[in-house]
């Protein structure tokens, strides 16, 4: 299981690597915890230990490493956690030029999920897992409170069916919606901006297995076969160019915090590399079994909804459970 954890929580307000945000549970659980019971009840049930690969970043790396061991790691195998960085790359302002964080010192943002394939690879990581025997790896996302992140089904609809790759999906209900869907493009798998598509093709079914043909959208629940893994190590991923504010130090060495959007910044993203391989295996899920992501306090995916939703699904497996052992 690899989590891709880099990201503080900025947008939530929170102060602090975002897989440490806690939920209004009780006890409180953070987001970490959430994916280590998961973990743990599936070593119980399958006997044995997922080894559990967390990529943070430069700005979140001792953080997260210390709230571990405050956390006695969750009670989890320590031997079985691994910790490993992601990379920076400069951003720019919009005539090009650098932009200092300090004086004297660039100011640089981490380079995005799809920079994971290299920084296992840095770590020795890819080495290890082949050395272990371990075969296939899910990727997923931190924010994601109903996380299955370890599916038997989805790797056995892989395997089956002899894909490199997979991903878990949504049905977008509402065809006019800006997500972005997976398509073949090129002859590839990938995801595409859905405003390339006509009208039609928006609600296009496919005649012989009755599905939508672009109505797939990304949840950030990945699977690569190990292979896949160590060549994606060694190719180059498309860099995407995103507008954001960032602080920054001026000619006079004063620090100047713009109330705009200032700064480009450049990152890669793990569902380009889907495009490196001829076909995928997608899997589409129930929203309300699967996804309750935390994004920000004012948007749809806030805490106090995600919360909801986790109780519900606890609430629904307890019961089914319980029903089960009488």
């Amino acid at each position: 299981m690899v989590t891709l954890a880099g990201g503080q929580g900025t947008r939530l307000g929170y102060k602090g690597p975002k897989g440490t945000f806690e939920l209004d549970l009780y006890p409180k659980k953070s987001l970490f915890e959430i994916i280590c019971d998961n973990l743990k009840e599936l070593n119980q049930n399958l006997q044995t230990t997922i080894p559990w690969y967390i990529m943070t970043s430069i700005y979140n790396d001792t953080a997260t490493k210390l709230f571990f061991e405050r956390k006695n790691y969750f009670d989890y195998p320590k031997e079985a956690i691994f910790f490993f960085s992601q990379s920076e790359l400069p951003i720019i302002d919009i005539y090009g030029n650098l932009v200092l964080e300090e004086t004297f010192r660039i100011k640089e943002a981490s380079n995005g999920n799809g920079d994971v394939f290299s920084a296992l690879a840095r770590a020795g990581y890819i080495h290890q897992m082949k050395q272990q025997g371990i075969q296939w790896l899910f990727f997923a996302g931190i924010d994601n409170v109903l996380l299955n992140c370890v599916d038997p089904l989805l790797l056995g609809l892989t395997i089956v069916n002899g894909h490199l790759t997979a991903s878990k999906t949504l049905r977008k209900e509402n065809p006019q919606d800006k997500d972005w869907i997976f398509a073949s493009k090129s002859g590839k798998p990938s995801i595409i901006d859905c405003t390339y598509l006509t009208e039609d093709m928006k609600i296009e079914i496919d005649p012989i297995t009755k599905h939508d043909c672009f109505r797939d959208i990304n949840l950030l629940s990945h699977l690569f076969s190990i292979n896949a893994v160590e060549e994606l190590a060694n190719d180059v991923l498309p860099y995407h160019r995103a507008f954001k504010k960032n602080t920054f130090v001026n000619e006079e060495g004063m620090k100047q915090v713009p109330e705009q959007p200032n700064t480009f910044k450049f990152e890669n993203f793990i569902f380009d590399a889907f495009s490196f391989f001829p076909s995928i295996q997608l899997l589409r899920v129930k929203k309300e079994e699967e996804f309750a992501p935390i994004k920000d306090f004012n948007g749809p995916h806030n805490p106090e909804v995600a919360t909801i939703l986790y109780e519900k699904v606890k609430l629904h497996k307890k019961h089914i459970d319980d029903d089960e052992k009488d």
